[in-house]
C-alpha cells in the first residue's frame, strides 16, 4: 500500500540525498499503513520515533551536504527544515498526551510538505552538492 510514491521527477541528482529521500517516503508509508490499519498503539508510536529520527538524520546529512557547497539559500532551507522537526515534534506530543487522534489530515500533511520540499526547495540545489 503506497500513500506517497518515488517518482524521478523528485531526483536532485545524488545518490545519497535519493537514497534518503526514498526512504522517507517507505517511512510515511509505513506511518500512514499503521494508522488505515488501525495498528497498536505502540506500532503507531514506533511509525512515528522512526520517521521523526531518520528525518533528522537525513536533514542533518543534507544540510552538511550543503554547507559544503556553500549553498546560497542555505539559511531558508535549513528553518524550512527546523519548522518541520517542530512540527512533528508537537504533533508526537499531542498524541502521547492523548490530544490529537492520528487521521489522514496529519498524513497529508506530512506527505504534502515532505513532497513539495523536495520539488521546490531541494530542486534548487539539484546537481550542486
Amino acid at each position: 500500500m503506497e500513500y506517497i510514491k518515488w517518482s524521478d521527477e523528485l531526483s536532485v541528482d545524488n545518490l545519497i540525498i535519493d537514497k534518503q529521500h526514498k526512504e522517507l517516503f517507505r517511512l510515511i508509508n509505513d506511518f500512514y499503513k499503521a494508522i488505515v490499519e488501525k495498528k497498536n498503539e505502540e506500532a503507531i508510536k514506533k511509525a512515528i520515533v522512526d520517521m521523526e529520527n531518520y528525518t533528522r538524520t537525513h536533514f542533518s546529512s543534507e544540510e552538511i551536504m550543503m554547507k559544503n557547497a556553500d549553498h546560497v539559500d542555505l539559511e531558508k532551507h535549513l528553518n524550512e527544515h527546523k519548522a518541520f522537526i517542530d512540527k512533528v515534534r508537537d504533533l508526537k506530543e499531542r498524541y502521547n498526551q492523548g490530544r490529537l487522534i492520528l487521521s489522514l489530515e496529519v498524513t497529508n500533511f506530512i506527505k504534502e510538505w515532505i513532497t513539495n520540499h523536495i520539488k521546490v526547495t531541494d530542486q534548487k540545489y539539484k546537481g550542486k552538492i
